[in-house]
């Protein structure tokens, strides 16, 4: 069993977007994150309405083995946009000004789950979301206060 590395936000952060501009360059990257929403709903009441309305054991395998199949045929079709954009290790930005966002998006996810993992690529959204603000990225690490002096001001200049 693979034991994952606990990451924190800043590392999922700063893993993520390089993922993203490596491959769709800095204004896709900025196309993806800016259709990043935050989540909605109450999931303990709204599962009530789902839960009541359950179908018998064999409707659900069978609609199982369907949505199966359209996940199947479009991973096959988001792999291939995905080759059609980064396949040689340098977007093709013409290509990535042609695709919709909807696709982009897609796109991004899996390309998001490649280098991060699902787990990390979840938290990865989680952190991006807006209003989480830089403290989400920055939380682990210890700002370091620095008095303002010549000296200082010197050595950031060189």
């Amino acid at each position: 069993m693979k034991i994952l590395k606990k990451r924190t936000d800043s590392e999922v952060y700063h893993l993520g977007i390089d993922a993203l501009i490596n491959n769709f360059g800095t204004v896709g990257a900025s196309r993806f994150l800016n259709q990043i929403e935050p989540r909605t709903g109450n999931y303990t009441l709204e599962r009530h309405k789902w839960l009541d309305t359950l179908p018998d054991i064999d409707t659900l395998v069978e609609q199982i083995r369907q949505v199966n199949k359209e996940v199947e045929i479009e991973n096959q079709r988001i792999a291939k946009l995905k080759a059609d954009i980064c396949g040689n290790g340098k977007p093709k930005i013409k290509r990535l000004k042609e695709i919709s966002d909807k696709d982009l998006y897609r796109v991004g996810l899996h390309l998001l789950i490649e280098t991060l993992g699902l787990g990390s690529m979840s938290h990865f959204l989680r952190v991006c979301e807006p209003g989480t603000g830089v403290y989400a990225v920055d939380r682990y690490e210890n700002p370091k206060l620095i008095e303002q002096t010549d000296e200082t001001v010197q050595k950031r200049a060189s």
